[in-house]
């Protein structure tokens, strides 16, 4: 032993001789009182304690006095004090990978407190404690609680066992602490101090062999501590942390780095930095009142600042492009020159006081972020003001020195006479300040600058403002800089405007609404108010366009809207004017009349700003500085055609509000507009007047008449005729309004509830005159007694299963058809006839006008309060077809309490002449309503309802015709029902009931029905699978050829508890059954419930779709119910074939999944009878089982939104995508998806965007790309249509579907949001895109056609370039013979790629069919067709479909395209030289071969890298492709070009050098080919990385590489620079050997083979493309981003990379070495066996998505746990796993001195049992032992 000076070292050469107490006398007599000491190998490392340390208990020779590390650190979370206590004592945290809290044992009870067990990863380490946690005061000094911390043993538990959330093959390290201590102390708003004080001790484990857990057989005596050799080094510290450590040496530095890591991670957990911030802000808020009185200085600064806002708006100018944005910006450029002034105004969606605290609050979390680059950031009040310095510096690009500014600020609160708030920010240099500066750090290196300005925030509502921002910053530089670069730097400064505007925008309807409410309050307050003397003159004049000379000048106008009346007249013009039109427009708006004058006031809307821009006006903004209080003026430059000006309109407004009126004037003003640029435009003139007066209120529904007239000039040369031909589009703004303010349900609802209420209390008084019941009675007699039920009633097919609908004509030959419809509606008699009743009603006119429906005109005259006159026009859109009309008359009667009558019949009026003057049929119509009232069910009231109807449309009308439009007319009672269904209701408390009672159920056992269940559940020789089938549904099917039988089973998940999927089923007869099984009939015979479960005997009668013998069929049969256990009930259906022909049997079990879903087993077997077809049966077995598909679609659309999980995004696509083959089918599904899903009603109520855009979308048609960056709650219908629009493109340009949707979300900010809010959305609409892709036309055509058709032309053009070398003759001999054997050479290398490496494991049918694939020439296509339909990698291939088409393409560029190339060069030059003639059909196959090669080579670098999968697994290597559209497009273009170009230079350069001698070719290549090989082998990188072993690898190795080289060679494909291909520098240097390598051979070689001409042609193409290509490689490095370059210049080994992706990755990226070949991951064997053992039950378990059949198949057998490989127990191999790779147990170390005892050299034992000689290490021993409970250390 040797000492040192203070750092003594004790070296024990002979430890392994050393007994325990020896050493332990040889430590103690070394050690003084002030010293610790750290183990080293065999050596103890001696230091002084740090003399900082906290008081430690050194008496004695305790050894925990001079080995233990003391360490404190502070920090605080954004939690309650009680809060966050309460969090560390009960909280359970899960997420191992981030930390994990577990609490073992709550003793508080008995005073005992809180054990628990916390872990958290410290880099690739976990760290690991186990904490006695005792509240030992709670103080009553305020919110101060002290929390006693200690570390504790297992055997202190009683009898939890410990949670082992951390992989048994992971290091881990332990802290012991002791006498430790928490102190929590509350802070404001809401946060808490916490200081964490502990003494600490640490061990480690430095071999997975190491024991884990907390077994008796490890107690160590928290005394000791064992330190390990290995640390970590890298410094950790909480955030914002303050720490305070004792001890020194590695050891001790990383029990305290962990201990501080504790903080991070507390801190991380209740990290709430935004909710901190808004609680500042509203504390700020409510003291704004409380704030210092303004000092002389801030109210003159104040001052100073609201001046440089009057000069800068009086003189400044507007910036060029901001006519027509939402900020509105200027630039002022003083004369004396000087910084330039930029001043921007804004419409913010935010409280004028929030966004003054947003700005004011400097030093909140988010400008914390915000400025988190810059060196400094420092806020500072001045003497106790309202000051504050505001201190930040600036850096500035190049050489420039940074800029610090040094500010003033302070603020003012102005409150106006209404009541509004005007908040004022002065900015000003800190040295116009007379009071105390703070002095700022590190500001001695910066140049000072200054900055003055003001922001000016203006409350316009309670929720919006107008900001106004001044500034002017002086970066002080030495020189005079260009008044340009100053309007440049203040042009990005007022960019944060847009900036701050966009974070705070909502939703643009919401807004407006709240400005419009706003304005509308301000008239009613100013009702009656005097206007001004200029304002009345302008509404004299505006009111004489409604006076004239009278109401019958007007002539009404064509109205392009049914809610709307135009009519057009003309008034004498003034002299000078033009005659021009003046529109007049009368409707009726659901609002108040203060709402619609506010609506067209607010001409700056957002809504109006965003449809401005959209439709490309130049210009549109409101002149603030002519603003009065009932007054705004507006200018608007709106865009013309090409060929005319644009037209300039500068008008104001004036608003008068009066007692149930209000008018808005319009007036033309001139004055000159400054809109930042000079447009071409053409001063416009307009006039006008708004007339709103109130209607009386309706069912709550405020409502007014608007009349708006106008009259404008366009000017200009446009003919006055042009101008009043657009007089209907101007007018349309009164539509606007109606369609703003709309409330058709409600008002529908006053009306229907108003009619309703009117029959139900006066039906039965009213007194009917002769002729009505001369017409009710003719109506009844006509239907009810002459065509009673019996024959000539045909059944119609209903589209709604509730509604029976038949037809019948009432003589042969008549066209007048006479159809029924008979149902069930969910109301009562008077609602039902109400609804009826009310033909213009909203919703029934919307229906009749809707587009497309041929609705002409439609109009009710009351005759009495129960009898009206109904007119009504269709045009049925058939050629020489004319409209037809009907005039009818319409009586209802209660004939008592429960029936009502109405009678429809024809009528003559002479308000309504025949044809009505537009050539209309007049056609017949008679129809007949009975309404009857029933008992309730489920206290939802309930009413039958009969229909009868005929319809006679005059003329020879073909029967099929007739039925078809009696169809039509039914339809309107299945509205009626669906209007008014509460079939969920119904059924779901019936349901509800019935789950109760089966809950109750007692267990049976159910071994006789598992049976049942087994034997029919079955599988049958002969299944197949349906064509039709549901993805999530494992459906079989099974038919024979004759008596009629079939059998079918089906399972999947249903989203609903077991006994609610039980309850379904047994209520035999519910809607929800009728409706899924499209029953006819559904009954319940019997029903018995006793102790033996539920029975009862059913019957069901299915409607038959086929003709012939297959009639309808019903089934009869006893249906049993039985509760097997607590997680698992059958329902069995047994046929009786007795009574009936037809017999079923039906087995289903449920068995209970947890989380509220439900596995679901169904199998059927049908027996039909014999003379049923084969078809027929397997027809009627896929409806079977169809029916518990749409059990579990009707369960998925319960859900509710907030409950929505990954997997309901995957279901509800399938439910979208379920019978919908083609676009318009998925639309279809789409409407009623969003219509029934209870998740999707509230989605679209909450995004009413939605629906618009997936329309789009899944209609699959092909769109111009369009990015929109619009936030998700601020999209307008248009922006979704466009949203909708680019996902198709995002999914033709790629291959991998999930790679077009991640590029679609990327684009689009929407879907971005939608995504990240919605966790389900993503894999919902891949699963969308799949089908889309699938069924698209441009889908597989563009994959096909663009990914595979060029190699197919570029096959046919070969072929024919080769005939015309055949015809060629001799001399044309070796360029046939060449092409030959590239196109021989081509089928022969993939025919051995198909059947040596991808199928020789899938059988000689596969392996055929391949080939036959190959040969015909159509692996390109087929390659394409597997990614394009999203095809996996199947089990025992070798490649996955994107590899194996990447290799075929590659085979394709090396043995067709290249070689093609090469031979149609060579003789074009030929020719050329000779001067021959060259065919434009050889240019064409040469450009065809040259765009093949280089489409292929950026397609599959493009689709390489974009790869979603790619990016997540190795993100350092692939993304070099730039997010944005245009870019991506840029970089596309740019791989291509590359590409193409290298492949023409190269073969140049080939060519050039054969034609001097063919062995310079051979040398070239030859020679580069060797050099190649030679390095890869030198370098250990020869072997290919797939997983070919022996001498076929080596085969193979040198296959690919010869191959990958060439075509790098040529086409250098860009992913090729990856390590596994020829690597990233090798990669850059290739890409200019053919320019420099042509250049060489051309300057060597004049006059040596060709023509001067041909030499100089050469050259200049040479020139060309060299120039071409260099242009392109800097393009590409230009736009790529800059952390992917170094990828360019690589020089990592295919084995350097699988061991960095193994060893630095994380389990995704670790288990693709099995992909690998072995040879690249040998050396780390023993870390990837380990890996695997350690990890293989956990992934059994928990199933991870690469955990896949055949990736267990590619693990090497000897690394696969025992027991599985040799058959064993499961049970057995995990436990023999945690007997081999179990750690050390928290809490229990080994002492000192048995740590160095175990570290003695070649300490071996023999077994017991085995052979002599026969060793095993001394620690095995001791682990093996311990086992068996025979060692107790």
């Amino acid at each position: 032993m040797s000492l040192q000076g203070h750092d003594k070292t004790l070296e024990f050469t002979n430890i392994g001789e050393l007994s325990r107490t020896e050493l332990e006398a040889r430590l103690q007599a070394a050690l003084t009182e002030n010293e610790r000491y750290r183990v080293e190998r065999n050596t103890v490392v001696i230091k002084p304690l740090d003399p900082d340390d906290y008081a430690v208990n050194r008496g004695g020779n305790d050894l925990l006095s001079k080995t233990t590390n003391i360490c404190s650190f502070s920090n605080k979370v954004h939690e309650e004090p009680e809060d966050f206590l309460q969090a560390l004592l009960t909280d359970q945290i899960n997420d191992f990978k981030v930390q994990y809290q577990k609490v073992v044992e709550d003793n508080r009870a008995s005073g005992g407190g809180v054990i628990v067990y916390w872990g958290f990863m410290k880099k690739n380490k976990a760290c690991e404690l186990l904490l006695r946690l005792k509240v030992e005061r709670d103080g009553n000094n305020g919110d101060e609680i002290i929390i006693g911390v200690e570390s504790i043993g297992e055997e202190e538990l009683k009898t939890t066992t410990l949670p082992k959330p951390y992989s048994t093959a992971m290091k881990k390290v332990r802290l012991l602490l002791s006498k430790g201590t928490i102190l929590l102390q509350g802070l404001q708003f809401g946060q808490t101090s916490f200081t964490f004080s502990a003494h600490v001790e640490i061990g480690e484990n430095k071999k997975h062999e190491a024991t884990v857990g907390l077994s008796s057989s490890h107690v160590m005596s928290t005394r000791h501590t064992l330190i390990s050799k290995t640390g970590i080094d890298s410094t950790a510290t909480s955030k914002g942390a303050k720490k305070k450590v004792g001890g020194g040496g590695r050891a001790g530095g990383e029990a305290e780095k962990l201990l501080c890591r504790i903080g991070d991670l507390l801190y991380d957990r209740f990290k709430k930095e935004d909710s901190i911030d808004e609680r500042k802000k509203k504390d700020f808020i409510k003291n704004i009142n409380n704030a210092p009185t303004l000092t002389e200085g801030e109210k003159k600064l104040i001052a100073r600042s609201m001046k440089l806002v009057e000069e800068v708006s009086s003189k400044a100018k507007r910036v060029a492009g901001t006519a027509n944005e939402s900020v509105e910006k200027y630039l002022h450029k003083p004369k004396g020159g000087g910084a330039v002034v930029g001043m921007a105004v804004a419409k913010v969606d935010l409280s004028a006081v929030s966004l003054f605290a947003n700005i004011w609050l400097l030093d909140s979390y988010a400008k914390k972020a915000e400025f988190k680059d810059r060196k400094i950031h420092e806020v500072s009040n001045l003497d106790g003001t309202r000051g504050l310095q505001f201190t930040v510096s600036v850096a500035l690009p190049g050489s420039f020195q940074d800029r610090l500014f040094e500010t003033w600020i302070t603020w003012e609160n102005l409150i106006d006479s209404d009541g509004r708030h005007t908040f004022i920010i002065a900015i000003a240099p800190l040295e116009t300040y007379e009071g105390t500066h703070h002095e700022i750090a590190g500001a001695e290196n910066m140049v000072e600058a200054t900055s003055t300005g003001v922001h000016i925030i203006k409350e316009l509502t309670e929720n919006t403002c107008e900001w106004t921002r001044a500034q002017q910053a002086d970066l002080k530089f030495s020189s005079a800089m260009p008044v340009s670069v100053l309007g440049m730097v203040a042009k990005q400064e007022l960019a944060w405007s847009n900036q701050l505007q966009e974070k705070f925008r909502r939703n643009e309807k919401e807004v407006d609404r709240e400005r419009m409410a706003a304005l509308a309050l301000k008239m009613i307050e100013r009702r009656g108010k005097p206007l001004m003397g200029d304002q009345k003159a302008v509404f004299e004049g505006c009111e004489e366009l409604l006076g004239g000379a009278g109401e019958e000048e007007w002539k009404a106008l064509n109205s392009p809207s049914k809610e709307v009346e135009m009519s057009l007249k003309y008034f004498p013009p003034k002299k000078g004017e033009r005659i021009i039109a003046t529109g007049k427009a009368v409707g009726v708006v659901d609002c108040s009349a203060e709402e619609v004058a506010a609506w067209a006031m607010d001409f700056c809307s957002n809504g109006r700003m965003r449809r401005s821009k959209e439709e490309g006006d130049r210009a549109n903004f409101e002149l603030r500085e002519k603003a009065r209080v009932n007054e705004r003026t507006f200018a608007q430059v709106n865009r013309f055609p090409f060929f005319l000006d644009n037209r300039e309109f500068v008008f104001r407004m004036i608003w008068k509000s009066e007692e149930g009126k209000v008018l808005v004037a319009i007036e033309s003003i001139d004055c000159e507009v400054d809109y930042g640029v000079k447009l071409k435009k053409t001063r416009a003139l307009t006039r006008g007047l708004w007339q709103i007066e109130e209607l009386p209120v309706l069912g709550g529904v405020k409502r007014c008449n608007v009349t708006f007239v106008q009259q404008f000039d366009a000017g200009g040369s446009i003919p006055t005729w042009v101008v009043n031909k657009k007089v209907p589009q101007a007018l349309g703004a009164i539509q606007g309004a109606i369609n703003e303010f709309r409330q058709d349900e409600k008002v529908d609802a006053a009306d229907r509830k108003e009619k309703a209420t009117f029959m139900r209390e006066h039906g039965q008084e009213i007194v009917y005159d002769e002729e009505e019941n001369a017409l009710l009675e003719r109506v009844r007699q006509k239907f009810e007694d002459s065509l009673k039920d019996g024959e000539g009633w045909k059944q119609l097919k209903s589209p709604d299963v509730f509604v029976k609908m038949e037809a019948t004509f009432e003589e042969w030959g008549s066209s007048a058809v006479v159809g029924r419809a008979v149902t069930v509606v969910d109301a009562t008699v008077e609602d039902c006839a109400a609804w009826e009743y009310l033909k213009m009603s909203r919703a029934q006119l919307n229906v009749h006008y809707k587009s497309g429906g041929g609705g002409l005109d439609r109009k009710v005259v009351n005759i009495t309060d129960h009898s009206d006159i109904y007119h009504l026009a269709m045009d049925f859109g058939v050629a020489s077809f004319a409209p037809r009309e009907w005039l009818m008359k319409c009586v209802w009667k209660m004939l008592d309490a429960n029936t009502m009558l109405v009678g429809i019949e024809d009528t003559e009026d002479n308000n309504f002449p025949i044809g009505a003057g537009k050539k209309y049929v007049r056609a017949s119509a008679t129809a007949f309503w009975k309404y009857e009232r029933l008992n309730e069910e489920n206290g939802a009231p309930q009413t039958k309802v009969t229909y009868y109807q005929q319809a006679d449309l005059r003329g020879f009308i073909p029967k099929f015709v007739a039925n078809v439009r009696i169809t039509d007319a039914l339809e309107n009672l299945s509205l009626m029902r669906e209007k008014f269904d509460k079939s969920l209701e119904i059924d779901g408390g019936r349901r509800v009931e019935i789950a109760k009672k089966i809950k109750l159920e007692e267990e049976a056992g159910g071994a006789e029905a598992l049976a049942q269940f087994e034997a029919l559940f079955e599988e049958r020789q002969g299944w197949e699978r349906p064509s039709r089938k549901f993805e999530l549904a494992d459906t079989k099917v099974q038919a024979n050829v004759v008596g009629g039988k079939g059998w079918g089973s089906t399972s999947m998940n249903v989203r609903a508890e077991m006994e609610e999927a039980a309850a379904f089923f047994w209520d035999f007869g519910s809607r929800a059954n009728i409706e899924i099984s499209s029953d006819v009939e559904r009954t319940v015979v019997e029903d018995e419930e006793g102790a033996g479960g539920f029975k009862r005997i059913v019957k069901r009668r299915q409607q038959s779709t086929h003709g012939g013998h297959h009639h309808d069929r019903s089934f009869a049969s006893e249906m049993k119910l039985q509760r097997a256990d607590g997680d698992r009930i059958f329902i069995l259906m047994t046929g009786n074939a007795a009574a009936i022909e037809t017999k079923e049997t039906v087995a289903i079990q449920l068995r209970r999944l947890g989380g509220g879903r439900t596995k679901l087993e169904f199998a059927c077997e049908i027996e039909l009878g014999f003379g049923v077809s084969h078809g027929a049966v397997k027809h009627v077995v896929k409806r079977r089982l169809e029916e518990i598909i749409g059990v579990s679609i009707y369960y998925q659309r319960l859900v509710r939104l907030e409950d929505y999980e990954v997997e309901d995004g995957i279901a509800l696509a399938h439910d979208l995508l379920w019978m919908a083959p083609s676009a318009k089918k998925r639309v279809e599904r789409l409407v009623e998806v969003l219509t029934r899903s209870r998740a999707m009603k509230d989605l679209a109520e909450t995004l009413p965007w939605f629906e618009a855009m997936m329309t789009v979308a899944i209609e699959g048609s092909l769109h111009m790309n369009k990015a929109v960056s619009t936030k998700m709650v601020c999209v307008s219908e248009k922006e979704a249509i466009q949203i909708g629009k680019n996902l198709i493109p995002c999914l033709k340009g790629r291959k991998v579907i999930a790679a077009g949707v991640d590029q679609w979300k990327i684009q689009n900010r929407a879907v971005r949001e939608l995504v990240e809010k919605r966790e389900w959305f993503e894999p919902f609409i891949v699963v969308v895109s799949k089908s889309i892709v699938k069924t698209a036309a441009w889908g597989l055509m563009w994959r096909v056609t663009v990914g595979a058709a060029l190699s197919m032309a570029d096959l046919i053009t070969d072929l024919y370039v080769l005939w015309q070398y055949w015809e060629g003759g001799s001399k044309m001999l070796k360029y046939r013979n060449a092409s030959l054997a590239s196109l021989t050479t081509s089928i022969a290398i993939q025919l051995m790629v198909v059947v040596c490496i991808q199928n020789h494991k899938m059988g000689a049918r596969r392996i055929f069919k391949e080939v036959l694939i190959v040969l015909l020439g159509f692996k390109g296509p087929v390659d394409a067709y597997r990614v394009a339909s999203g095809a996996e990698k199947e089990k025992d291939t070798m490649l996955d479909p994107i590899t194996e088409m990447t290799l075929s393409k590659c085979i394709e560029m090396f043995a067709e395209s290249i070689p093609s190339t090469i031979i149609q060069t060579s003789a074009i030059i030929n020719d050329l030289n000779s001067g021959g003639s060259i065919s434009t059909t050889t240019y064409l196959s040469l450009l065809v071969s040259v765009l093949t090669t280089g489409f292929v080579s950026a397609t599959l670098s493009y689709d390489w890298d974009t790869d979603p999968i790619n990016r997540a697994k190795m993100p350092d290597f692939y993304g070099y492709v730039p997010d944005l559209p245009r870019v991506r497009t840029g970089m596309f273009m740019s791989l291509m070009g590359i590409s193409s170009v290298k492949v023409l230079l190269t073969a140049l350069l080939i060519v050039c050098l054969g034609y001097i001698n063919v062995m310079y070719v051979v040398y070239f290549i030859g020679g580069d080919m060797m050099f190649y090989l030679v390095l890869k082998a030198v370098r250990g990188d020869f072997r290919y990385w797939l997983r070919i072993d022996g001498l076929a690898g080596l085969a193979i190795s040198l296959l690919v590489r010869v191959v990958v080289k060439f075509i790098v060679d040529f086409a250098g494909i860009f992913q090729f620079r990856h390590p596994n291909e020829v690597g990233g520098l090798y990669f850059t240097l290739n890409l200019f050997i053919p320019v420099i390598g042509l250049g060489l051979v051309l300057n060597q070689m004049p006059g040596l083979v060709f023509s001067e001409s041909m030499e100089k042609f050469l050259i200049n193409r040479a020139i060309e493309l060299g120039i071409s290509l260099f242009a392109m490689i800097g393009f590409f490095f230009a736009i790529v981003d800059k952390k992917y370059r170094k990828t360019f210049l690589s020089v990592e080994t295919a084995g350097q990379f699988t061991r960095r992706k193994f060893l630095d990755g994380d389990e995704i990226m670790k288990s693709d070495f099995v992909w690998n070949n072995e040879v690249h991951w040998a050396s780390i064997r023993g870390k990837v066996e380990a890996w695997i053992r350690a990890g293989w039950w956990r992934w059994e378990e928990e199933k991870p998505e690469w955990f896949t059949d055949d990736w267990k198949a590619n693990v090497p057998k000897e690394m696969i746990p025992r027991n599985l490989k040799e058959g064993g127990g499961v049970e057995e191999e995990k436990k023999d796993a945690v007997f081999r790779d179990e750690e050390a147990p928290i809490g229990r170390h080994k002492s000192l001195l048995d740590s160095l005892i175990n570290r003695k050299e070649n300490n071996k034992v023999a077994p017991d049992g085995e052979q002599e000689g026969s060793v095993i290490d001394q620690q095995e021993f001791i682990r093996a032992m311990e086992r068996r409970g025979s060692i107790l250390m």
